[in-house]
């Protein structure tokens, strides 16, 4: 049965701590960006995300799929937005969320914010399912179908998994993935088959409030800037101690406000807002995609301006 224009779920990988030993890997740069898989054939191009939305008249350049292709084609990889020459999560979300119809024009999107996208699998070529071939044949196949251009390319295979971590930790990246090599490709699936191995990275926040639970503080809202404007980024708890809150909470209170500060940010009874002032420096795995910090960690509070905390 035909898999071309007929949306599945994309194989995920399962987190890990530290890059696998032995033979048998494929390691691969992990990118920061949007998960698209791009349906290629009788003429046309189809995208959608991981949760099957689609996002065609989202990414009218990657209609250039049609002269890269050879044949009939699903691919697999990870649209990314880059500032200051780093994949840069929030640039991609900001354009992930642009509605075509009311933005208007091919040009106008791609000029607004350029995209890449960056394949990494091939699903299924010419007819055939290829979900039951080995990781490195896959990557074979695709190298022979897929030509390179400005905005598409393949993700590139390092033998060496250490090498990598560290090359990337040093560029600040997000992190990188490990795949064996004879790994079938499981769609819906976690599987350990592929790793992820996470830089954690920071961000410069302001903090616009704190949450109450059973009567005390729990935990704080941040957000940062983004265009100018204040943007809500969740919660942070851990790394707080009881003094934190102690020397924090009535400051807050004495600079209350009625309505969250931060755009994105929901009101509660739990929730105390509070005139963004004060800054602090956060430690967190990743973004979540509706720009949360996943697993922040609150690291110390900074002498930073709160205009200074932008989305980095």
């Amino acid at each position: 049965m035909s898999m071309l224009f007929k949306r599945l779920l994309p194989m995920e990988p399962v987190k890990a701590d530290a890059v696998p030993a032995g033979q048998g890997y494929l390691y691969q740069v992990k990118w920061d960006g949007v998960r698209i898989i791009a349906h290629v054939g009788d003429g046309r191009v189809m995208l959608h995300n991981r949760k099957l939305k689609d996002r065609t008249q989202h990414y009218p350049e990657l209609a250039s799929l049609l002269q890269l292709v050879r044949g009939s084609a699903v691919l697999d990889g990870e649209l990314v937005a880059f500032k200051n020459g780093k994949p840069n999560f929030p640039l991609v979300l900001e354009r992930d969320l642009i509605n075509p119809e009311r933005f208007g024009g091919r040009g106008k999107l791609s000029g607004k914010i350029p995209v890449f996208y960056l394949v990494f699998d091939l699903l299924w070529l010419n007819g055939q399912d290829l979900t039951s071939f080995p990781l490195k044949k896959r990557q074979e196949l695709l190298h022979d179908c897929l030509d390179e251009s400005d905005i598409v390319r393949q993700v590139e295979n390092f033998a060496d998994g250490e090498a990598l971590y560290t090359a990337v930790a040093e560029k600040e990246l997000e992190g990188i993935v490990a795949k064996k090599e004879n790994s079938l490709y499981k769609s819906g699936k976690k599987s350990r088959d592929w790793l992820k191995i996470k830089i954690r990275r920071r961000q410069l926040v302001v903090i616009g409030g704190y949450t109450v639970k059973n009567g005390r503080p729990s935990a704080l809202l941040v957000g940062a800037f983004r265009q100018g404007k204040p943007v809500y980024l969740g919660s942070v708890a851990s790394g707080l101690s009881e003094r934190d809150f102690s020397l924090l909470i009535p400051y807050l209170q004495k600079n209350k406000v009625s309505e969250p500060p931060f755009a994105g940010a929901a009101f509660g009874r739990d929730r105390i807002w509070a005139k963004p002032s004060l800054t602090a420096l956060v430690e967190f795995a990743e973004w979540t995609e509706d720009l949360r910090m996943r697993q922040p960690v609150f690291i110390g509070f900074t002498k930073d301006k709160p205009d200074e905390c932008v989305l980095s």
